[in-house]
């Protein structure tokens, strides 16, 4: 498997779990997932401001009959975390969280936002699990994915520089 396809086996695994309807920030280390989730039909995509913003409106879309999924980096995670708790958690609204790990062992930087992020998942009581290869992905989207729904939980995925293909890229 070469070590660009992550972003693609994402997209698609996305879709094969049932993953209809998309919130994102722009976001330089997360570019090439996003263009190929923008430029995919079957996938509505809404460009969010801020990232708690895209907890509101998965609920909505949701609520409409959607699957829904917010990708962001951690640091959009952590200002998520208001929305999580006040419209996901109590009013049961499965979310795909599709979250860069920042500061992930073996990153340069951001290793304090690294630190945080799993205790806060398991403080929210978020399961969560992290990518590390690109051979998990279809399976670990499809079982997220079917955990979020069945909860009526928001579960995440960390997603690592490996399973993006950019371990040995500069942002």
């Amino acid at each position: 498997m070469a070590e660009d396809n992550g972003p693609q086996l994402i997209v698609e695994s996305m879709k094969e779990a049932g993953v209809s309807f998309v919130t994102s920030l722009p976001d330089a280390n997360l570019q090439k997932l996003l263009a190929l989730v923008d430029a995919d039909p079957e996938l509505t995509h809404v460009t969010l401001a801020r990232e708690e913003e895209g907890v509101g409106i998965c609920a909505g879309a949701y609520m409409g009959g959607l699957m829904p999924a917010v990708i962001m980096q951690n640091g959009g995670f952590l200002n998520s975390c208001n929305a999580l708790t006040t419209t996901a958690l109590n009013f049961n609204i499965p979310i795909l969280l599709l979250i860069y790990y920042a500061g992930d062992l073996g990153d340069e930087g951001f290793s304090m936002l690294g630190s945080v992020t799993e205790p806060v998942l398991r403080g929210l009581g978020i399961r969560y699990r992290v990518l590390r290869s690109q051979h998990e992905i279809r399976a670990t989207i499809k079982g997220a994915t079917t955990l979020a729904i069945d909860s009526r939980r928001p579960v995440a995925l960390l997603l690592t520089k490996d399973v993006l293909g950019m371990r040995n890229e500069k942002i």
